[in-house]
C-alpha cells in the first residue's frame, strides 16, 4: 500500500503517537453490550461526507486503568482533524475505526476508585486527547479519558467555551514556553490571528505574558475585532506586506509556515536574538492530484540552518528556530480553564453544528477564512427543562454579557411574566429551535422583568 501523506503531517501523527503510547492510563475496551452515538471513519478520503459516518449504535468505551467515562457535550474540529482523515495514516498510528477529534468537554459519569482521588463522578472536565495511537476520539457521545489529562471547568465557563480552548491553548502556551525568559520578549508577530490557535495567541500574549506590542496579520474585515482581543498591529494580508511593516520583533509565531517561513526568515522580520517558532502543519490546500501539499525539505532546511548557526555562534547571527508539536497535559489545561474563569481570555467560537453533522463542520473549516473555533455540540435536541426553573443560561448573564458587565445582577420576578416566559422557553426548547431564539428570548425576559443588583 502506497501511503500518501504530508511531511508534516506525517511529523505530526508520530510525535502524537508517541505521547499517546506514554499516556500512563491503560487504553479503553469496546463494549460488547453498551452502544452510543457517535462518528467515524474506516478509510481515508478527500471529501469529508464519502468517509464521515454517523451510527447511534456504536460500541461505548469501558475505561481503562487510570481513566474515567466522560459524558461529552461539546467538542471541536481542527485542521488537524480534516488532515489525518484525508491522508492514508498507517493503521499503527491511526487504528480504524477512528472516531476523530481531540477537543471535548462534558461530564464525568464513571470514576472507577483506582483511577483518581481528584475527580469523581459529576465533575465538569475538559480534555485535549491524543490525536492518534488510538481508535476513540471526541466526535462521539462517551470517551474515556486518562485522568492526567483532565482540567476541571470553572462554574461560570459553559461547556462550548471550554471545548473550543484545549488543543488551540496548548498550542500556544506549550510553544511560548521555548522562549527565553532573559531578556523577556516584547514583541510578537502572530500570523493567521483570526484563526483558533492565532485568536487565542494574541490574548495570550497581551493580556498573559504582558507583549508590549501584539502583531498579527489577517483580513481587513476582521482588523477591529483582533483589535478588540488584544492586537496593537493588524496587517491586511490581501494588500499589505508584513515585512515591510514588522522589524525587529523578538518573536513569530507562525501555524501556516508554508506560507510565511521562508518571507519571514530571509527579512528583517526578526531581530538575530529573535525566535522563530513553526507552529508544525501544512497545506491546507491539495495538489492536482490530489495529495496533500507539503514544505518538508524546506523546513528541514531551515531548521537544520539556524540550529547549526545558532550552535556555532551562540546566537548572534540568525534567529533562533523550534518546531512546535502540541501534547496533551492536564496541568497546562487547567491554567488556560481559571484564565477563562476569570475573564482573561475569551474564547473565539465562529459557528456550530450537531455531531451528527461533522461531515459538515470539517467542509466548513477546510473552506477557510474561519474565524476562532468551530464546534460540534453532542444532543440531538434541546434539552426540555421544567417550565418553572432558572433557564439554562440565566438571564443576568445573558443581559451582562451584552451590557459588557460581568457581574450578577438580581431580579425582582412578577409570577405571571415567569411563568409566562418559563412556558415560553419550555415550548421553544422541547421544538428543538436554533439556539440563537431561546437566547433572544432570555434577553428580552430581562429586559422586561425589574431587576436590580444584589
Amino acid at each position: 500500500m502506497k501511503w500518501v501523506i504530508g511531511v508534516s503531517t506525517l511529523l505530526v501523527a508520530v510525535a502524537a503517537a508517541g505521547v499517546a503510547k506514554m499516556a500512563k492510563g491503560k487504553s479503553a475496551k469496546p463494549s460488547s453490550t453498551d452502544v452510543m452515538k457517535a462518528v467515524s471513519y474506516e478509510k481515508h478520503g478527500a471529501v469529508a461526507t464519502d468517509v464521515l459516518k454517523f451510527t447511534d449504535d456504536y460500541p461505548k468505551p469501558i475505561p481503562g486503568r487510570n481513566q474515567v467515562l466522560v459524558q461529552i457535550k461539546a467538542s471541536s474540529v481542527n485542521p488537524v482533524d480534516f488532515k489525518l482523515r484525508r491522508n492514508s495514516v498507517p493503521s499503527f498510528m491511526l487504528p480504524k475505526p477512528k472516531i476523530p477529534g481531540a477537543d471535548l468537554a462534558g461530564i464525568i459519569v464513571e470514576c472507577p476508585s483506582s483511577s483518581s482521588t481528584q475527580f469523581q463522578v459529576g465533575d465538569r472536565v475538559a480534555a485535549m486527547i491524543p490525536l492518534t495511537g488510538s481508535r476513540w476520539g471526541s466526535n462521539a457521545e462517551y470517551v474515556a479519558v486518562d485522568t492526567s489529562l483532565l482540567a476541571k471547568i470553572p462554574d461560570n465557563v459553559s461547556f462550548e467555551s471550554a471545548a473550543a480552548v484545549p488543543l488551540v491553548s496548548l498550542t500556544v502556551m506549550q510553544s511560548l514556553n521555548k522562549l527565553k525568559k532573559k531578556p523577556q520578549p516584547k514583541k510578537i508577530l502572530i500570523h493567521a490571528g483570526a484563526g483558533g490557535v492565532g485568536s487565542f495567541a494574541i490574548q495570550y500574549a497581551k493580556h498573559v505574558l504582558g507583549m508590549e506590542t501584539v502583531a498579527t496579520t489577517a483580513s481587513k474585515e476582521k482588523a477591529d475585532y483582533l483589535k478588540q482581543l488584544g492586537a496593537d498591529v493588524v496587517i491586511d494580508y490581501h494588500t499589505e506586506d508584513f515585512t515591510a511593516i514588522v522589524q525587529d520583533y523578538d518573536v513569530v509565531l507562525d501555524p501556516m509556515s508554508f506560507l510565511y517561513e521562508t518571507k519571514t526568515l530571509k527579512s528583517n522580520v526578526l531581530n538575530k536574538k529573535g525566535h522563530y517558532l513553526n507552529i508544525m502543519s501544512s497545506d491546507w490546500g491539495l495538489t492536482e492530484d490530489g495529495k496533500e501539499k507539503s514544505y518538508g525539505a524546506i523546513t528541514g532546511w531551515h531548521y537544520i540552518k539556524h540550529k547549526t548557526m545558532n550552535l556555532l555562534t551562540r546566537g548572534w547571527f540568525v534567529p533562533n528556530y523550534d518546531f512546535c508539536i502540541v501534547k496533551p497535559n492536564g496541568e497546562h489545561l487547567q491554567t488556560v480553564m481559571d484564565l477563562l474563569g476569570n475573564n482573561t481570555i475569551q474564547p473565539v467560537i465562529d459557528s456550530k453544528f450537531p455531531l451528527s453533522k461533522l461531515a459538515d463542520a470539517h467542509a466548513h473549516l477546510e473552506g477557510g477564512h474561519v474565524t476562532g473555533k468551530t464546534l460540534t455540540i453532542h444532543r440531538s435536541r434541546w434539552p426540555v427543562p421544567n417550565p418553572f426553573a432558572p433557564p439554562e443560561i440565566p438571564s443576568y448573564y445573558v443581559f451582562n454579557h451584552f451590557m459588557g458587565k460581568r457581574e450578577v445582577v438580581g431580579r425582582f420576578l412578577f409570577p405571571q411574566c415567569f411563568i409566562i416566559f418559563g412556558f415560553a422557553r419550555f415550548y421553544l426548547q422541547s421544538c428543538d429551535v436554533d439556539r440563537m431564539l431561546i437566547e433572544l428570548l432570555i434577553v428580552l425576559e430581562a429586559l422586561l422583568v425589574p431587576a436590580a443588583a444584589y
